[in-house]
Order: structure tokens, then C-alpha cells, then sequence
């Protein structure tokens, strides 16, 4: 049955009562809650208790609490203790839900954190401060941290370092001033980042609360984005710890946007920083190697590679970039401005705090270079003894790519206006470009293209004007030493300024005094030279004119050109092989304006070498030469020897420390050879040949098969001849060339058929008041000379046929023989003694202009006792035994008309005449002492041969009856009475005079 009204109405009022109670329970509940989380929240007793768990700091300004569990807090302040991972938080606000009954097993279990105006964000050393929220779940407990899920938006906020304050310890007390001086237990350092954005959502999995931030990091992860003004150093230097010397500071705008999974960033994570003033150090780790500073403008960034998200990418890209290092004795430190750098690190992928050294790093430079003395120290060590160094200006590019520390790739690219190179004492520079490259395999080349340029070895310069052409390679050692290296240098349009400064790489190879000498005067040149292994080879060609040169003794004039075949020279000296190598030479000799005649040599073989101070060779050359004269330099001055001429030469030599050796030969073949003698010049066609054919003797042999003969002083030959022979030899030839004793030298002058096509020619060597004139006629001429050092002999034979002279007023014809027998000859005097000399004259005959008179006579002189002064005129002194067919010459000279008297007449006629004379010839021609003796005649005479007009007396007894006669400048005078007695008066009389 349904229930009445009444019955309800009762039944309410029954439980009425109950509910009362309940609701009263519950408001004595609610009551003592509130009241008592009101007082835990705001009294000291809650956060020391919650601080007591180990691990946790916390503490607040005032709270209350809406249900259990959950608190609104003003004035957090939250931290780990001392975690390995110090992580502490200060806000305003904030929403606070713990699980209690964590919080009875004595952990810090966080279910919800609601933070709202940020005070400090604390992770490490660092505090994150500004305007924002922060919402966090997770647990803490002395064992582990876990955090399912930490997001923060941040404005207006900053970054600081924060420096420990003295004596602080998180661990000391548990009240609440301690406990805040925990949180707070480090002073207020440097801000770092301003102005930042961040909007984040991280997630921590579980890590112990023992392990270091590193570790902790590998368990973050999340999304992170954020703009800040920050510094550099800071924001990326902890990632460069792996790049030994480098680091970066300034400051910028910041902008990042991280995604990581477990502390690995994952692709397209990034984090840039642009600055107006970046500045980049990078100090190489070796000693002896100046730090880099580079200032500009631009980028830092760090990145996953989008394209290879394994790869994690570090770059700083850098305009306006000025670049110096930390020599302190430079004026002027910047090398570099108006520069662009880069750099770029790749690591793989890894959590950021396992960094290690990059796998690959890269640099790139590039601007304008205003000293390339930087690059020293780093030349030097890939060099080595080399020492290649640069100077300079210009453009410069520069690329270096680094496996782990190693250098794998390098290149440096220069274009400069002012370049300069030195290596081994070697210095090119000029106007043009320099690129170098290291290679991965261990290649290192270089290519340098100079215009206008120079080119010097020590000090010496070598080209100017020049367009240098130069290319090297070389294997790199393991130490980045330079090994194996070779080089190609090519010069074009190039001028050497002065020839002599090639003389001092042509002394090491020559003799000492050198024979050859370059003395001045400038070339055009070309050429190509290789190095390599410490070896040169290559070609080099020379041009010049108006040369000054010295060939031994001789300074020349020359037009040159040299084409030189280096085929192998060794760069410390020690060797050089020119072989193939050709000279072509016009020369004259200073003052010479002769035409210009062609010396061309081939050199077939040229090896020099040198061990310490002593230099040897072996030469193989031939060619035609201008100029023999070179050969002078081996002859004896004091002979009077030199030789001209030009014709084809073969020369095959050797030598040894100044010295030729055994074998060593010369032949030069000629249509024009002259060789000078004793003051006579022989010319014609013939061969000059030389060779050493013993130790410390030599000797030259030269032959004319047809000759011309003439003295030096005359401008034509007057003789022509055949088979003439010279030869002369050293006993000494290391004293060659240059001041030999002459001693040491023998010379042989032969000419065996020599004509005389006109006596006359002679006349020169005769006194011009000797009272003899050679009138004319044909003779033929045999002669050998012998020049042993200072002394001289040899002989001379002259036959006459139809030869003419004049004796005074006597015109005669007839045949001379003249044998001169020399010895004891003086050079320097040109003395010889003349005895056993001899001159017949025969067939002789008087010539008047209508008939021939007394023809047939005949007379011969033996000279004894002869001094002879081979001089133009010469003088001579000496005795003679005479012997002629009659006295009809001496008679007539002293009475022309003696055939007309009659006692004369027999007295010409006496025959077989014998006796003896003085002869001294010096400008005059005298005969004193005459005795000569016939059949009855007894001739005693003086006679002075002066011109036309000779002078005298003569005195002749024939059988009883004696007659003077005294000849006073051709006038006779007839002495009949007493004739002996006045004879002897007018002698003793002339020697009274005479004294």
C-alpha cells in the first residue's frame, strides 16, 4: 500500500537529525582543515619538515590550501640540495599539488606545479630569470629525479652566472633562514641574455639524484624555442671544448628552436646568434704559433643537419672581418680587414655534453691582406729547412679542412699587387697570384704567376721585368714537413740586369783564377728550370749586347747568345751537367771595330763537379770561334806569342782542382790564323792543336802549310812561305793562365820555305847611314827559332839570286847567302851572340848604267866573336874572317876610276884574297882593321860606310911599292911618298879622336 502523507512527513523528521550531525561532523572537519593547513602552510614547521627529506629544499611565503594536497603558495622557493645537478626555482606564485602519500613515505611527489611570475630559474651555475610560467609534474626523492613533464613560457627574461658565495653550505641547518640562505647561497654574477623569449616542453626520465648534469642530460626531452640578446662565449663555448684553441665572444640576438630526445638534439634543431662585434680566437695548441684574433660581424650557430641528421654542425660566419694576432713587437698587428671568415665543426650527433674533438672541422678566410708575414710560423714548420716565407699585400682566400686535429685539405689563394717569396735565399716577387693547396693524400702543391717581377738569390739580382711562372709538389710528412719536393720555374720577357751576378755560380766549376769572366752589361732572358730531390735540371736562354767580358787575357765586347741545358745540377755545388748546352758569341776586343764574326759552340758533353774547395770537369765541344785569342792566356808573353784568328774548334777536356789531366785536347782548324812571334806576324791558313800529354805539360803545336810573313809594325807581308811550324810547351801548366815563370815554357819557331819576293823589304832592319842599301831582288828564306824561357837561339839561312845592292856609290849585282848561326840569346834584349855566321856573296858584278864590270867576283865573311842586337835597325859587332876573289870592290870605293891607272889596275887584279876586319854596325856601318892579304899584296884599310860618301884610308903595298889613299866623304886622295908612315900617322890620329 502506498505510503500516507503523514508517513512521510514522519520518516523526514526521523533522519533530519542524522544529517544534521554529518553536516555538523563535516563542518568541524572542514573547520579544523582549513584551520590547521592554514597554519601548517603559514607557520615555519611544514617547510622545515619537508625540508628535512633529503634531496629537497623548500620553502614559502604564505599559503593556503582549498583541499588536501593541493597549495596555493606566494614566495616559492624549490631546490634539489646538493644534487650533481643543482636545480632551484623562485616565483611569486604558485599552484602546488603534492600526493600525500608520498609524502608519508618521506618523497617529494609533485602532481601538478602551476608557477607564475618567475623569480629565478636555477640550473647548475645558472639562473633564468623574467616574466613568465612554469608548469612541472614529477618526483624527487633522495634517490631519483623524474619529471614527466617541465613547460616554461618566458618574456622580458635574462640569463645569469652566478659565483658561490663564501662559506655557503646547503646542507647547514634546517630552519628556514637557512634554508633560504641554501636556495640564495650564491651572490648575483654576470647576466648573460636579456630580453628572452622562451617557450619550452620538456620531459626528464628517471635519473639518479647522484648523477652528474651530464648524465641528467642524457635523460632530458623535448621542444624548446627561444630569442634572447646573449653572449656568445657563453651560449656556445662549453660545445667548443673539443676544438683545441678555438673560443668566441660578443654579443647578439639569439634565436633558437631545440627539439631533443634524450639529450640528442634531433633535426631541424638550431640555435643562432647574430652580432654586430663577434670576435673570434684561435690559438694553436703548438708552442712557437701566435694567437688569431678575428672581429666582425655575423653568425654563430648550432645545428642538426637537416640533410643528415646524424651530423651535428657548428658554424660561425663572419663579414667585415679584421684579423691580427698576438706579436707585440708589430706596429701595426691587424693582417687582415674587410675580411670574411668561416668556420664549421661537425660532430656526430650526441647529447651535447659528450662532446669530444670535431671529426671535421673547416676554416675559410678571405679579404685583404696587408701582411703576409702572418703565415711564417706555419710555412716554416711545413717547409722545414727550406724556409719558404711570403710578404706582401693583396687579396687573400684561404680554406683548411681538419680531420679530428689533424689537417686533412688546406688551399691559400693570393692575388696580390705586392708579392714577395723567398725560400733558400731565393726571392720572387711582383705583381700576381700564389695558390697552394694541401691535398687529403699528403700532396701539397703550389702555383705562383708573377708579372713585372724580380727574381733574387742572395742578394744577387738575377730578373726583373720578368713573367715568373712557378709550380711545386711535395708529399707531406707526417710531422707536415715538406719531403720529396719538386718545382717547375718558367721566366719569360725577362732582363738580367748584369751578367756579373752570374759569376759567382760559374766560380765553383772553374779554375782558380777563373778563365772566363762576365763583367757587365745586361740580357733579355727565357727559360724553364726543374727541381727536384735537391737536383736542378731545365733550359735558360740568354740575349745581350755590348757585353763586357773577359776570355783569359782578353776583355771583349760582346753580342751573346746562350742557350744552356741544365740536365743535372746538384743545389748544394757539387755537381752540374750542362751537356747540349750552345753559345753563340760576337765578339771584338775593346776599341776593335772590326766586323762582327760568329763564335758558336756546342757543348756535347760539360760535367763539372766540386768536393769541398777542389772543382774537376770533363768538356766536349765543338763549333767555329771568333776568337782564339782565348788561347793567349796559356802562351809566354815574353815570347812575343799570340794568336788570332777564327776557324772550327774541337776541344775534349779535363781537369782536376786547376790542373788538366792526362788526355785533355784541343784542335781548332782555320781559313784566317795569325800568330805573332818575336816581333813578326805569320797569317794563313792552318791548324792550332793543344793537348797535355804528361803531368804539368802541355803543349800547342800550330801549322800553316802556306804562310805570309811580316813584321807587327808593317801593314803588309813581304814574305810568303810554306810549312810553317810552331810549337811551344809547358813544363808547368798548373800555373796557367796567369803569371808562369818563363822558365817554364819552350817554344820552336820553324819556317822551312819562305819566299822573299823583294829584297829591299829588308832595308828596315839596315841603319839609313850604313852606307848598304838593299836595292831588290828575289830570295828565299829558311829559319828555326828556339825560346827556352829568357833565352833564345836558332839560325837563319837567306839565298839571294840577281839580289842587287848599292855599297856607297857601288851599284853591284850578284847572289847572297846568308847563314846566321844565333846562341845565347837574351829576349828581353834582344841580344844573341852571332858567331859562325857566315854571308858569301858571289857572281857578283857592278852595274853602270851602260855595262856590267868585273863580273864574276865573289866574297865571304865569317863572323866571329859577333854581338848581334836584333833590333829595327839592327847593330852588330863582331870579327871577320873575309875571303873574296879580288880587292876590285874596296879599291873602287876608294878610287872610281882605279881600273884607269894602271898600278891600280894590277892591284885590282890580285886574286885569292884572305885577311880579317872589325865589323861594327850601328848607325853607321864601319869596317876597321882591315888586313887582307894575296899573292904580293899586303891591304891594310878603315873604312866608315855613311850614306853615298864613304870615309877612310887604305894602305897598299904590293911587291916593293906602296900607295895610301885617303877617302874624305868620297873624295880621294892619293898618298905616294911614305905611304906606310902616313897610314899609320892617320890611324893613330883617328884614335885619338875617336877617344
Amino acid at each position: 500500500m502506498p505510503a500516507t502523507p503523514d508517513a512521510s512527513r514522519n520518516s523526514r523528521r526521523r533522519i533530519h537529525p542524522a544529517w544534521k550531525w554529518a553536516g555538523g561532523v563535516l563542518i568541524i572537519l572542514v573547520a579544523l582543515w582549513w584551520g590547521g593547513s592554514h597554519w601548517l602552510l603559514n607557520s615555519d614547521w611544514l617547510p622545515q619538515r619537508l625540508s628535512q627529506m633529503e634531496g629537497i629544499e623548500i620553502d614559502w611565503e604564505s599559503g593556503t590550501s582549498r583541499h588536501p594536497g593541493r597549495w596555493e603558495l606566494e614566495g616559492l622557493r624549490l631546490a634539489n640540495g646538493d644534487s650533481e645537478l643543482p636545480l632551484a626555482l623562485e616565483a611569486d606564485s604558485a599552484s602546488l599539488e603534492l600526493s600525500l602519500w608520498a609524502l608519508l613515505r618521506r618523497e617529494l611527489q609533485v602532481e601538478s606545479l602551476d608557477a607564475r611570475g618567475i623569480r629565478r630559474l636555477t640550473v647548475d651555475n645558472y639562473d633564468l630569470r623574467g616574466d613568465g610560467r612554469l608548469q612541472l609534474q614529477g618526483t624527487f626523492t633522495p634517490l631519483q629525479i623524474e619529471i614527466p613533464r617541465l613547460a616554461l613560457n618566458l618574456t622580458d627574461g635574462s640569463v645569469h652566472r652566478r659565483d658561490k658565495v663564501q662559506g655557503s653550505d646547503s646542507t647547514q641547518g634546517s630552519d628556514s633562514t637557512q634554508g633560504s640562505d641554501s636556495i640564495q647561497g650564491h651572490a648575483e654574477g654576470e647576466r648573460l641574455a636579456r630580453d628572452i623569449t622562451l617557450e619550452s616542453e620538456l620531459s626528464l626520465a628517471p635519473v639518479a639524484s647522484s648523477q652528474t648534469g651530464t648524465e641528467a642530460l642524457k635523460a632530458l626531452s623535448g621542444e624548446l624555442a627561444l630569442t634572447a640578446r646573449a653572449d656568445a662565449w657563453e651560449v656556445f663555448n662549453p660545445y667548443l671544448r673539443g676544438v683545441p684553441g678555438l673560443s668566441i665572444s660578443g654579443r647578439g640576438e639569439l634565436a633558437s628552436d631545440l627539439k631533443m630526445d634524450r639529450g640528442i638534439l634531433q633535426a631541424p634543431s638550431h640555435a643562432v646568434l647574430h652580432s654586430p662585434r663577434l670576435r673570434v680566437e684561435m690559438d694553436n695548441p703548438r708552442d712557437g704559433y701566435p694567437t688569431h684574433h678575428a672581429q666582425g660581424s655575423g653568425d654563430v650557430s648550432l645545428r642538426v643537419a637537416t640533410a643528415d641528421p646524424e651530423q651535428l654542425v657548428f658554424a660561425v660566419r663572419l663579414e667585415q672581418v679584421s684579423v691580427d694576432n698576438d706579436e707585440e713587437e708589430r706596429e701595426v698587428k691587424a693582417y687582415a680587414r674587410d675580411a670574411e671568415l668561416a668556420i664549421t665543426a661537425r660532430w656526430p650527433n650526441q647529447d651535447l655534453d659528450s662532446l669530444d674533438v670535431p671529426e671535421r672541422t673547416e676554416i675559410h678566410l678571405a679579404g685583404d691582406v696587408t701582411r703576409l708575414d702572418m703565415l711564417d710560423p706555419y710555412l716554416t714548420e711545413i717547409s722545414g729547412e727550406r724556409k719558404l716565407a711570403l710578404r706582401g699585400q693583396g687579396r687573400l682566400e684561404t680554406r683548411a679542412a681538419f680531420i679530428r686535429s689533424e689537417l686533412e685539405r688546406a688551399e691559400l689563394n693570393i692575388e696580390a699587387e705586392q708579392l714577395s717569396a723567398t725560400t733558400q735565399a731565393f726571392t720572387a716577387r711582383g705583381q700576381g697570384v700564389l695558390e697552394a693547396r694541401l691535398e687529403a693524400d699528403g700532396t701539397a702543391t703550389l702555383e705562383s704567376r708573377l708579372s713585372d717581377a724580380e727574381f733574387a738569390h742572395v742578394g744577387r739580382m738575377l730578373l726583373r721585368q720578368a713573367d715568373l711562372h712557378l709550380q711545386a709538389s711535395s708529399a707531406v710528412e707526417s710531422h707536415h714537413t715538406l719531403a720529396e719536393t719538386r718545382a717547375v720555374l718558367r721566366w719569360e720577357n725577362a732582363r738580367l740586369p748584369d751578367i756579373a751576378a752570374l759569376q759567382p755560380y760559374l766560380a765553383p766549376y772553374l779554375p782558380d783564377p777563373s778563365p772566363l769572366a762576365l763583367v757587365s752589361g745586361g740580357a733579355r732572358s727565357h727559360g724553364r728550370l726543374e727541381m727536384e730531390d735537391e737536383r736542378l735540371q731545365g733550359t735558360l736562354h740568354l740575349q745581350g749586347s755590348q757585353l763586357q767580358t773577359r776570355l783569359m787575357e782578353q776583355q771583349l765586347t760582346s753580342e751573346l747568345e746562350l742557350s744552356l741545358d741544365v740536365r743535372d745540377a746538384a743545389l748544394d755545388g757539387s755537381r752540374l751537367d750542362i751537356s747540349g748546352s750552345r753559345l753563340v758569341w760576337q765578339s771584338a776586343s775593346n776599341g776593335a771595330q772590326d766586323n762582327a764574326l760568329e763564335t758558336i759552340l756546342a757543348l756535347r758533353e760539360g760535367r763539372f763537379r766540386r768536393r769541398g774547395d777542389v772543382p774537376s770537369g770533363e768538356l766536349e765541344l765543338e763549333g767555329s770561334v771568333h776568337r782564339i785569342g782565348f788561347i793567349n792566356a796559356f802562351l809566354p808573353s815574353e815570347h812575343g806569342l799570340e794568336i788570332a784568328g777564327n776557324g772550327q774548334l774541337f776541344a775534349k777536356l779535363a781537369f782536376e782542382d786547376d790542373r788538366p789531366l792526362l788526355g785533355s785536347r784541343l784542335r781548332v782548324e782555320a781559313d784566317d790564323l795569325q800568330i805573332d812571334f818575336v816581333d813578326h806576324r805569320a797569317s794563313g791558313r792552318g791548324q792550332l792543336t793543344a793537348q797535355v800529354d804528361a803531368p804539368e805539360h802541355a803543349q800547342l803545336t800550330l801549322g800553316l802549310p802556306r804562310f805570309e810573313l811580316r813584321r807587327q809594325d808593317e801593314s803588309q807581308a813581304h814574305l810568303q812561305g810554306r810549312h810553317l811550324a810552331l810549337t811551344t810547351e809547358t813544363r808547368r801548366f798548373s800555373a796557367l793562365p796567369g803569371t808562369p815563370e818563363p822558365e817554364d815554357f819552350l817554344t820552336r819557331i820553324t819556317l822551312p820555305i819562305t819566299e822573299v819576293p823583294d829584297l829591299s823589304r829588308y832595308n828596315a832592319y839596315l841603319p839609313d847611314d850604313a852606307g848598304i842599301t838593299l836595292l831588290g831582288g828575289e830570295a828565299s828564306l829558311r829559319s828555326e827559332l828556339q825560346l827556352d824561357g829568357l833565352e833564345a837561339k836558332g839560325d837563319l839561312e837567306l839565298h839571294a839570286f840577281g839580289a842587287e845592292i848599292a855599297v856607297a856609290d857601288q851599284h853591284l849585282r850578284g847572289d847572297l847567302h846568308l847563314t846566321l848561326q844565333l846562341s845565347d840569346g837574351d829576349l828581353e834584349q834582344r841580344r844573341f851572340t852571332a858567331d859562325n855566321s857566315h854571308l858569301r856573296l858571289e857572281n857578283v858584278s857592278r852595274v853602270d848604267s851602260d855595262l856590267l864590270r868585273d863580273a864574276g867576283w865573289w866574297v865571304q865573311l865569317d863572323l866571329e866573336q859577333a854581338d848581334l842586337h836584333w833590333t829595327q835597325p839592327f847593330t852588330l859587332d863582331s870579327h871577320l874572317r873575309l875571303a873574296m876573289r879580288d880587292t876590285g870592290l874596296l879599291a873602287r870605293l876608294f878610287l872610281e876610276r882605279a881600273r884607269d891607272n894602271g898600278w891600280l889596275a894590277r892591284l885590282i887584279d890580285v886574286r885569292n884574297i884572305q885577311g880579317s876586319a872589325q865589323l861594327s854596325i850601328d848607325d853607321t856601318a864601319r869596317l876597321s882593321d882591315i888586313d887582307l892579304r894575296g899573292h904580293n899584296l899586303h891591304l891594310l884599310a878603315d873604312l866608315v860606310l855613311a850614306g853615298k860618301k864613304p870615309s877612310g884610308a887604305l894602305y897598299a903595298r904590293l911587291g916593293a911599292i906602296g900607295v895610301g889613299v885617303e877617302l874624305e866623304r868620297g873624295s880621294p886622295s892619293l898618298k905616294l911618298i911614305n905611304a906606310g908612315q902616313w897610314f899609320q900617322d892617320w890611324r893613330a890620329a883617328q884614335e885619338t879622336r875617336d877617344n
